[in-house]
């Protein structure tokens, strides 16, 4: 989804600007460099991991709740040696910075597991306007957070932190549409560009050992 108004959506995904001119098919794939996936302008360290895939999404996109199904087969058929992570996408927009907040602030309490779904489904299906402190707090306490505990880490220089370090990454990876996948800091890929959910997790499948 690219920056508009909140929960607002696209009908295609572009990424423009990170490919070598020249285009390059995968001997015995047939994916092409420059077409199915790109090549990041600079690569960006993932030390200490040898082999990464990190998702990049944003709450108030219904592409990026559509892809959770795929992408948890994915998980649960991945190279053993492959760290995955997932990353909110952070634009110069006070509704992503928001939403990152979101997604660090459940990380931080230890519920992000529970919440990513619970909370993806209620803004995305079930068109709940959960988009405030109190309502987030509320929201929480069925997974045993005080709406209080809540407040104070969402408020807090730890989540001020996660913001930032995503904000820096998404301007490195040259981020401007969700969802995105980055494999191992160099290439980036998204469902358009594979053509196709299942295409996507394949093409992840050949750049991590590529």
């Amino acid at each position: 989804m690219k920056r508009r108004e909140f929960l607002t959506g696209i009908s295609a995904l572009t990424f423009t600007g990170w490919a070598h001119a020249a285009k390059k098919i995968d001997a015995g794939f047939g994916m092409e460099e420059g077409n199915h996936y790109q090549l990041l302008k600079k690569p960006v360290s993932i030390a200490p991991h040898k082999k990464a895939v990190t998702e990049i999404f944003y709450y108030g996109c219904p592409h990026c709740y559509h892809l959770e199904p795929s992408l948890h087969d994915w998980l649960k058929t991945k190279p053993k040696d492959v760290h995955f992570e997932q990353m909110p996408a952070v634009l110069n927009n006070p509704n992503w910075i928001f939403m990152a907040r979101v997604y660090y602030t459940a990380k931080e309490l230890g519920i992000v597991k529970q919440f990513h779904k619970a909370y993806f489904t209620a803004v995305q299906r079930d068109k709940k306007r959960i988009f405030d402190i109190p309502s987030l707090a509320k929201f929480c306490e069925p997974m045993g957070i005080k709406a209080k505990d809540y407040e104070s880490m969402f408020k807090s220089f730890r989540v001020d932190q996660l913001v930032q370090k995503a904000r820096i990454r998404t301007e490195k990876y040259g981020i401007n549409s969700v969802p995105a996948v980055i494999v191992n800091g160099k290439y980036l890929t998204d469902v358009t560009m594979a053509q196709g959910k299942q295409n996507l997790w394949k093409l992840v499948n050949h750049l991590v050992i590529k």
